[in-house]
This record gives structure tokens, C-alpha cells and sequence, in this order.
């Protein structure tokens, strides 16, 4: 872990910049807007500072945090149902005392999403996190969802309007209506809790939301997740 630390936080101090690219939602029908380098890279764009990075669960790594399998018709026991389903995540960093999370997303499938935060439980909790090393890890969350400030989305935060389409596309137009990126981030700073000398984590639910009617034979969305200090 720490070797891993040192080699995120080199990396980070270079680029100024630390993205998560989630895949979300593969299906047979796939079309991927976001396949354009120059689409991408005006997305990943949001400012982030050095010294934070994003893990998955447990301060594993990132590459354990794969939103790829999300189940839409999945059931409880008594035949309803899921639409929504939830991930863990680690927000590390250095010498902070708060930072925000940023979102901006496609919204081929129209996904909403919700953050919490979130500490482990032990024995039994609200969601359940099967660790690479073997271990189970339980989480539940922490209050209720932090509030998020929308910064290009229509009515109901469902479709994203024109007014960031510059800063995303430049002067290209030939852009899809599901395509359009929304940008929102949490409204308040979130301050740190756990601390390890100078180092702290943070444990993060992100819940993801779908319509009931939805399937598994769908499009795909990408999702972009970052931290900034605040």
C-alpha cells in the first residue's frame, strides 16, 4: 500500500489531475459517445488537485472498482425488483482537512446518481464488499445523501442542457442529446475522518439508480468521479 501511495501521489503532483472512468451499463446495443479522445479529454478536464486519489473499497485499488456489473433486473426475494444498486469507494489524500466530489456523466440510460458517506460495519451491513485478498467487508451509510449542485442539467436532472456544451466539445455539434455530459459536484466540503499520520481515507457509497422498467440489453453511460480539494 504504501509503495502504491507514493507512486499515485508522484503521478498525480505531475498531471494535477486524478479521473476515475467507469464504464457503466455494457449491454448488447452498446454505443459509446464518449469515444472521441478529444470528447474525453474536455471531460476530465475538472480541476482537480494533487495529494487526493480515488480507490475502491477498503483502500484497494482502483481497478477493483467496476461498475460494469450492474444488474437491472435483479430481485429481492419477494419477486420486485432492485433499481438501484450500490458501490464503495475510497477518497485518499494528504494534509487536507476537506475536498468535493465531482460527477459528469452520459445519460444514455438515464442513471441518476447519489452519494453517501460511509463507514465499515461489522458482521452484517448495507452493502457487501468481497475483497481480492478474500475478506468480506461490510459498509453501511452515514446519514443521509450529501446534497449535489447541478451545474447543466434540465428539470429533474435527468438530460443535460447546452450551456457547458463549449467547454465540453469546443465547436463541435454533431453531438447526440444522451451524449451531452451533466456536471455536478457535492455542494458542501466534506471533511476528512480517518487519519493515518498525515495521510486520512474516506469511505464513499455511490448509489446508482435506474426506472423500474429498465433491462439489462441497454446502452452504455460513462461516468467520471473526482476529488478536489476544498
Amino acid at each position: 500500500m504504501a509503495e502504491q501511495v507514493k507512486k499515485t501521489r508522484h503521478v498525480s503532483r505531475r498531471i494535477l489531475v486524478i479521473a476515475l472512468i467507469l464504464a457503466i451499463a455494457l449491454g448488447g446495443a452498446a454505443v459509446a459517445w464518449f469515444s472521441v479522445n478529444r470528447q474525453m479529454a474536455a471531460v476530465v478536464a475538472i480541476d482537480s488537485p494533487m495529494s487526493i486519489y480515488i480507490n475502491a473499497a477498503h483502500q484497494e485499488d482502483i481497478q477493483y472498482l467496476d461498475l460494469s456489473d450492474i444488474d437491472m433486473e435483479r430481485e429481492r426475494p419477494n419477486g420486485t425488483r432492485y433499481n438501484y444498486q450500490d458501490f464503495v469507494f475510497t477518497v485518499q489524500g494528504e494534509d487536507l482537512r476537506a475536498f468535493k466530489l465531482q460527477l459528469a456523466y452520459t445519460t444514455n440510460n438515464q442513471l441518476t446518481f447519489e452519494i453517501y458517506e460511509a463507514e465499515e460495519a461489522v458482521g452484517s451491513g448495507q452493502v457487501v464488499y468481497y475483497s481480492p485478498t478474500g475478506s468480506t467487508i461490510y459498509y453501511n451509510a452515514d446519514g443521509a445523501a450529501l446534497p449535489l449542485t447541478y451545474l447543466n442539467a434540465q428539470s429533474g436532472n435527468k438530460l443535460a442542457n447546452n450551456t457547458l456544451h463549449t467547454d465540453t466539445y469546443g465547436t463541435y455539434n454533431n453531438v447526440h442529446l444522451y451524449a451531452e455530459p451533466i456536471y455536478c459536484q457535492t455542494t458542501n466540503p466534506i471533511a476528512v475522518r480517518h487519519r493515518t499520520g498525515t495521510q486520512f481515507y474516506n469511505y464513499f457509497i455511490l448509489r446508482v439508480t435506474w426506472p423500474n422498467d429498465k433491462m439489462n440489453d441497454r446502452e452504455t453511460d460513462a461516468l467520471y468521479l473526482s476529488a478536489k480539494a476544498s
